[in-house]
């Protein structure tokens, strides 16, 4: 699975992926937390983290550019 190192970002970690994914799916922090066992601010702190590291301002940006570098597209999370 490509975590994105050879795209010019800093690697992203499974919980973070998974995070983003739903995020793109239009779940709320509760929900993603509910379902990866994590609070609501721990899921914003992650998708923060993952914004920071995608070098975009904001989460519409962040998964727009997500979506254009292929790391939305489904698999094991």
């Amino acid at each position: 699975m490509d975590l994105g190192n050879d795209k010019g970002f800093p690697p992203l970690t499974r919980t973070e992926l998974s995070c983003l994914r739903r995020c793109a799916e239009g779940r709320t922090d509760q929900e993603i937390g509910r379902e990866l066992e994590l609070t609501s601010s721990e899921v914003a702190s992650v998708i923060s983290v993952v914004m920071l590291k995608l070098r975009t301002p904001n989460r519409m940006a962040g998964l727009a550019k997500a979506g254009r570098l292929g790391l939305l597209a489904t698999s094991n999370d």
